[in-house]
């Protein structure tokens, strides 16, 4: 899968590239001695693969003890983001984006509904980014995304039953992120809002401000 989802992603930058020798022809020499270079951004996103793969596949673990454990609660608070993006040409960007999560999950004994112990998950993101634009009219903006990068995975258990016996255990890790969108509009000059529709770390639905200058 992950083999797939890399050749996925260095064919979409291989896009940028080829697609960047084709524009010239369609867009005046105005376009590409006035465009803004840089891009600044603020977002929140919602739900991410995090949250979506533990509701869906009822995500369980093996604690210490060698039970089954699985979440009875979930509570999320999806991605607050920042990033930049510099502009290679009015219609290709590249860039970073950082952004910070949080899960809280109530663990239980598989086939019991009685919460053992509490998982307080927190998820920081950093990803390479790709951006593409293929329209533009006015205000309007519409492009294409791909991202990779890792995210750090840092996972703190306690009880929640003091007279059990112990079987939390605190956890950090580093995950492989990426993230793709074919949709992202943006509205605006230089101060701009935009939404995209995606599937990745940064969520499935994106809304934010942006500054280009």
């Amino acid at each position: 899968m992950k083999n797939y989802l890399n050749l996925l992603l260095l064919s979409f930058i291989a896009c940028l590239f080829a697609t960047q020798q084709t524009k010239a022809q369609y867009y005046g020499d105005y376009d590409y001695i006035t465009y803004s270079k840089h891009e600044v951004f603020v977002q929140y996103g919602a739900p991410t693969f995090q949250e979506l793969s533990t509701q869906i596949r009822h995500t369980s673990l093996v604690a210490r003890d060698g039970n089954t454990y699985e979440p009875s609660r979930f509570g999320y608070t999806g991605v607050f983001a920042l990033g930049y993006n510099y502009y290679r040409s009015p219609y290709v960007s590249f860039g970073g984006y950082l952004g910070l999560s949080a899960a809280m999950l109530e663990m239980s004994k598989k086939g019991t509904s009685m919460p053992v112990f509490r998982s307080t998950v927190l998820s920081i993101t950093g990803l390479i980014t790709g951006n593409w634009v293929y329209f533009r009219s006015g205000l309007w903006e519409m492009s294409a995304q791909a991202a990779v990068g890792v995210t750090r995975w840092i996972d703190d258990q306690e009880m929640m039953q003091e007279m059990s016996k112990d079987v939390s255990a605190d956890t950090a890790r580093w995950r492989f992120a990426y993230h793709l969108s074919p949709f992202h509009v943006r509205w605006g000059g230089t101060l701009g809002v935009f939404a995209d529709l995606g599937w990745g770390y940064k969520g499935v639905v994106n809304a934010g401000m942006s500054v280009k200058f």
